[in-house]
């Protein structure tokens, strides 16, 4: 589950356009080096804290704990909607995306107008909300049904997904820019040939790059993007069993393995396609887009991309294009399902209804829970859909990147604010520095570490466009979870039940 939250197939589908579009003659390999660092020092920090307090819900339960249970309940949601409107809906519009994409190359190779026709209905926003929508009720169908169904669901999406890669590196081992720009002018130079393209670009004020170190540097915010989610994982850590040996494999060697897949991935699409066009098509698509949708009708997929290199042969344009797709579908659905896990941790702490936490006898799951996410979700994917994709999606991810800072303080305060369970936390954990715990330390460091980044972030105009509105989203949820939490509080305390009680304990697992 780690490993597909941080690398999965479906996240190729539209990240390497807009990656080198927004940071031209930057390298993501070097990027991802560098990024690995403050990555490595989150996972420090939830693999101690999820062995410490392995719970559902397991930051909000130790944020809530050790801050204060307001602060935990305004975090998680905050901390939900920006992983919810980066991964989940930009995975389902990625999807939906990739599908119509795939449908257009179909029908320009075999020359088939009915096809043609199906990928301009397709590409159409209320369609994609339709895909997005059918694709998060067949989530909503599989958390419902029971983990043992969504284990082998994991299992079989991933191996998909592995082969996949498997197929795609070798595809592009084979691929130069010259054969890939001869099999483009013959399948889609109907759209603009692969010259075009570059011509197009350097008409609009775009000169080819040269890759420097600087410019690697300076997309550090968008390098980050790669490998954020493994921690997530760390929410249903009260249903992982052995967390003390678990925890570690999953955070750890997901982390390094998915850096390592996306720089290979990266470096041979560059060395395949051609670097110059691969900046020439990100420019046009984030930068100037409607010089794009001027020149291209369909959207830069590599789904898209790789059936191109593959042709003529249809066998293994199928195939890449079967792996790509089927094999995106576990990223989504993890984004999804896990999160169902907050609203249980919320419905047991009474800060929601209680009614929310129930489990279904039948199949074990918190059926109101998921049911609950499902909603969040098709309104958040019509939000999506119907006004300005690219501007929630940059919110999203500086709101998911700075929200790093909150656990990070969290674990700094940890050892001080609760000493009985800080003294029995197994090996290292409980260990000091001169005195300092080194719990403190990390946590310090992921304050510090997250907090610049997002400043790097904010700061450059081309990775997230602050605006009003989305200041105003931003500080609308927060400002609700505290009316929230406070009138829950309230209401219970007219009941004759204090529930600052429950924070001064840790949740049964």
């Amino acid at each position: 589950m780690s490993s597909a939250a941080i690398f999965s197939l479906v996240f190729t589908i539209l990240q390497f356009p807009w990656f080198y579009g927004f940071n031209q003659g930057a390298d993501l390999a070097t990027g991802l080096a560098v990024v690995t660092v403050p990555f490595l020092v989150l996972m420090l920090v939830y693999w101690a804290m999820g062995v410490i307090m392995p719970r559902s819900g397991n930051d909000y339960v130790w944020i809530a704990r050790v801050i204060s249970p307001s602060v935990g309940f305004a975090w998680s949601f905050l901390y939900m909607f920006a992983v919810l409107t980066t991964a989940f809906v930009g995975g389902t519009y990625a999807l939906a995306s990739g599908i119509s994409t795939s449908v257009a190359v179909w029908g320009s190779i075999y020359n088939d107008q009915g096809l043609l026709n199906l990928a301009s209905t397709l590409s159409q926003p209320i369609w994609g909300f339709t895909i997005s929508v059918l694709f998060t009720l067949f989530f909503a169908a599989l958390s419902l049904l029971g983990a043992k169904l969504v284990k082998r669901f994991i299992y079989t999406v991933w191996a998909i997904a592995v082969v996949g890669i498997v197929l795609i590196w070798g595809l592009l081992l084979t691929t130069t820019p010259a054969a890939y720009a001869a099999n483009w002018d013959k399948v889609l130079s109907s759209y603009s040939t692969y010259e075009n393209i570059i011509t197009v670009a350097q008409h609009t004020g775009w000169t080819a790059p040269a890759i420097t170190l600087g410019a690697s540097l300076a997309a550090i915010p968008f390098a980050a993007l790669f490998p954020l989610g493994g921690n997530f994982t760390n929410i249903v850590a009260g249903e992982i069993k052995n967390t003390k040996r678990v925890l570690p494999i999953a955070l750890i060697v997901s982390l390094l393995l998915a850096n390592t897949i996306w720089a290979i991935t990266a470096t041979l699409a560059m060395n395949g396609f051609g670097a110059n066009w691969m900046y020439a098509v990100g420019h046009l698509w984030d930068v100037t887009p409607a010089n794009y949708s001027a020149t291209i009708s369909v959207a830069p997929t590599f789904p898209l991309m790789m059936s191109v290199a593959a042709y003529p042969n249809s066998v293994l344009m199928f195939l890449v294009l079967f792996t790509i797709m089927a094999g995106s579908l576990v990223a989504p659905f993890v984004y999804f399902w896990i999160p169902s896990r907050y609203f249980f941790a919320w419905s047991f702490d009474r800060i929601i209804p209680s009614k929310i936490a129930e489990v279904n006898k039948r199949f074990r799951t918190p059926h109101y829970s998921v049911l609950s996410i499902t909603v969040l979700c098709i309104v958040m994917v019509a939000v999506y859909w119907f006004t300005s994709y690219s501007t929630q999606f940059t919110l999203g991810t500086f709101l998911w990147l700075v929200c790093f800072t909150i656990p990070g303080i969290a674990t700094m305060v940890f050892p001080y604010k609760m000493k009985e369970l800080f003294n029995s936390s197994p090996g290292w954990m409980r260990m000091k520095i001169a005195g300092i715990p080194i719990l403190s330390i990390l946590g310090a460091l992921t304050a510090i570490l997250f907090a610049y980044i997002g400043y790097l972030a904010v700061a450059n105009p081309l990775i997230t466009a602050v605006t009003q509105t989305g200041g105003i989203i931003a500080a609308a949820i927060v400002i609700a979870c505290f009316i929230v939490y406070f009138a829950s509080k309230s209401y219970h305390k007219s009941h004759g039940l204090d529930t600052d009680l429950a924070f001064k304990e840790i949740p049964p697992v």
